[in-house]
């Protein structure tokens, strides 16, 4: 587990939940550090870095109630209006 340090996951991961709205409180930074232990449990001795993090953050909806994401309108409203085109004047 050479490739990435534990400090580079839990930096990743807590910036990401930053991110995405969760409050970190001290529960949640437990949670996450319970997250990446569970990860290196999985992954083994021969796992490497970049696997860390992988799993790390794929198990992140497991361990957090993340916020529902509301995509932006791609428009504003249309409302129908006159600009004064063919009016006599």
């Amino acid at each position: 587990m050479a490739d990435i340090s534990l400090q580079v996951v839990f930096n990743r991961a807590f910036t990401y939940l930053r991110a995405s709205g969760v409050e970190m409180t001290v529960e949640r930074y437990r949670t996450l550090l319970h997250l990446i232990e569970a990860s290196i449990a999985s992954a083994g001795e021969d796992g490497h870095g970049d696997e860390l993090l992988d799993s790390v953050m794929a198990r992140i909806p497991d361990y957090f109630d993340l916020p529902e994401k509301i995509p932006p309108q791609a428009t504003p409203e249309l409302c129908r209006g006159s600009i004064g085109y063919g009016r006599d004047v």
